[in-house]
């Protein structure tokens, strides 16, 4: 297991990165007395495309790839 810690706006988040036959990553919550963790799945969109092999393209990337797309207020 490994442990990782995130900073984001003044909150520190401590991550718990469990591998095995299944490489989950969780948010650790909470630290109990007696050094019980207590864990959530980690379900930031960071997480999600890690974990789905995605990465985030640029604005000008996205336009080169799909044009212009219509609004919602354009019908």
């Amino acid at each position: 297991m490994a442990w990782h810690t995130d900073c984001c706006m003044a909150d520190t988040v401590r991550r718990l990165t469990a591998t095995g036959d299944v490489d989950v990553e969780y948010v650790v919550d909470e630290e109990l007395p007696d050094g019980r963790l207590v864990i959530r799945a980690d379900t930031s969109a960071e997480a999600i495309r890690r974990r789905g092999g995605l990465e985030q393209i640029s604005a000008d990337a996205f336009t080169e790839r799909f044009g212009q797309l219509p609004t919602d207020d354009e019908g």
